[in-house]
């Protein structure tokens, strides 16, 4: 597989071609969420690591007119068309600004952010601990931090552990990471987490997005590799992922 800087993102920018969000969210879950974020005019919105920025662009498509949003991600293509869906749906506003960036160097306002979106991206904080202290210091008193993030269903066999390129103590269960929120200082105003449903949905849209790409590209150098990938991943997400591997939601708020 290539490993240039440019084709780093290669294999999920096309698995990812057919998802409104990356990662396992319907839109009823995504408008509910959104809802209870109950922003005040002329908020400032930031969402860390925001790939195609879709939940962010939805906020602002319900939000007050005045509310801003500030997406930061380093994958181009996925920034690019978040970019033209938006100027498509919405021409002339510029509520949305999307930056290329690793987080960390694009530093938050003066005044802080009044709500951070950190949808399946602690690691580019450097972890789960380190996203939610890190977006403590950069909400403003009573900001908002919607985040989302993996959880252990059941304890993972050494065989998924291995298929994941993880480790045991990468994730915790879904109560432990609402006391770790908490732990950090954190109200918890509400939390969910994704259905088999949606995990059904996503798995398999990101399975066939890949193999159609297999099949419409023989001439890509990396077409075998990447065949294989999606069907080892796949038939792990069917034999161990879906009773293993959880994602939960958590509206926070900032005492």
């Amino acid at each position: 597989m290539s490993t240039s800087s440019q084709d780093q993102f290669k294999y999920t920018t096309i698995a990812h071609s057919d998802h409104r969000y990356c990662c396992p969210l319907s839109p009823a879950k995504a408008s509910t969420l959104l809802a209870a974020l109950q922003l005040t005019p002329d908020a400032l919105v930031l969402d860390a690591g925001c790939g195609k920025a879709a939940l962010l662009r939805d906020l602002l498509q319900s939000a007050p007119a005045s509310v801003r949003g500030v997406g930061v991600d380093i994958n181009t293509r996925f920034l690019t068309e978040a970019s033209n869906a938006w100027a498509s749906s919405n021409p002339g506003d510029d509520r949305l600004t999307l930056v290329e960036s690793q987080v960390e160097h694009h530093p938050p306002p003066a005044t802080g952010y009044d709500a951070i979106l950190c949808i399946g991206s602690s690691h580019v904080f450097g972890g789960f601990d380190r996203s939610l202290a890190t977006c403590w210091q950069w909400l403003k008193p009573g900001g908002l931090l919607l985040t989302g993030e993996g959880y252990w269903k059941q304890s993972p066999s050494e065989q998924y552990l291995a298929m994941l390129g993880a480790t045991r103590d990468e994730l915790t269960s879904h109560e432990q990471n609402v006391s770790r929120a908490l732990a950090n200082g954190y109200k918890l105003l509400t939390s969910a987490v994704s259905s088999d449903d949606e995990w059904d949905q996503y798995e398999g849209m990101y399975y066939r997005a890949m193999m159609r790409h297999v099949a419409t590209h023989p001439e890509d150098p990396d077409a075998v590799v990447f065949s294989e990938r999606a069907q080892r991943w796949y038939d792990s997400y069917l034999e161990s992922g879906k009773a293993t591997l959880g994602f939960g939601y958590y509206l926070l708020e900032k005492n």
